[in-house]
Order: structure tokens, then sequence, then C-alpha cells
């Protein structure tokens, strides 16, 4: 991982080509150091994605200009724009799941990530039937 500042922010920024993520951290922040072996191994599984740290306290001017308000933060980025962001303790799946779907036709237009909605439908749809079959029970029973 490389440290980004203030002064080889736009160096560094400006020889990005694609996708690049940037972690902003505190060195007082505890789970921010949780957050290191996650971050460490998304820099060695996507050897193409460039991972970079600001520490927020060293480089304030950068954490506003991103809107930082709480870390670990971690922002997928290309070409100078901010794609997607999280805040937050985050496993190391969900940021894999940015890199591997960041060119996905829908979050291109949309900014979003589609939801998985045959899973919670169909959860929802049972308990609605358990709870109507529920319920004639005890109508018939008592």
């Amino acid at each position: 991982m490389k440290r980004i500042n203030g002064e080889n922010f736009d160096q560094l920024v400006n020889q990005e080509k694609g996708l690049f993520v940037i972690k902003f951290f505190s060195p007082t922040c505890g789970p921010c150091k949780t957050m290191d072996p996650v971050f460490k191994a998304l820099n060695e599984n996507n050897s193409d994605v460039n991972v970079y740290e600001i520490d927020t306290m060293e480089s304030p001017e950068l954490a506003a200009h991103f809107g930082v308000k709480g870390v670990p933060y971690v922002t997928f980025c290309e070409n100078r724009e901010v794609l997607y962001s999280f805040t937050g303790v985050t496993p190391l799946a969900d940021l894999q799941f940015v890199v591997d779907n960041i060119n996905d036709a829908y979050f291109r237009t949309h900014g979003e990530f589609r939801k998985e909605e045959g899973a919670q439908s169909k959860k929802f749809e049972v308990f609605v039937l358990l709870l109507i079959l529920t319920f004639v029970l005890l109508f018939i029973f008592l």
C-alpha cells in the first residue's frame, strides 16, 4: 500500500488509469487497525488495483475533500471520481465484491449494486404463510 498525503495526492492519482482504492484511517482508531489485514489481503488479491492509504490526522484536507465523516472509510475510485464507498469495519468479501463487480452495467447506470430480491421475498412469503396458518389453526382449535 502506498501512502498518500496532500503533497503527492495529485501526482499519484493522475497516474491511475483504472480502478483504485483509497483507505482513510487514523493511527488512534481501533477499528482501523482491525481493517489492516483486510486491506493487505485486498491488495494482495488484486494486483491490478492499487490500494492507497491516507492518514486523516496527517491530511485532514483530503479527508474533508472526500467527505470522510468516520474511519475506517474506503473509496473505490476511477479517473478521479468516487464510484463507491464504505464507512466502518467492512468484510473482505464486501470489498472484493465491489472490485469484482465494478463494471456491472446496472451499477454503472444506477450507482448501486442490484439487490438479490429472490431470497428475501421468499423468506417474507414463508413468514406470512406461517403467520396466516397459525391464526387459522388458533381460530379452528380455540
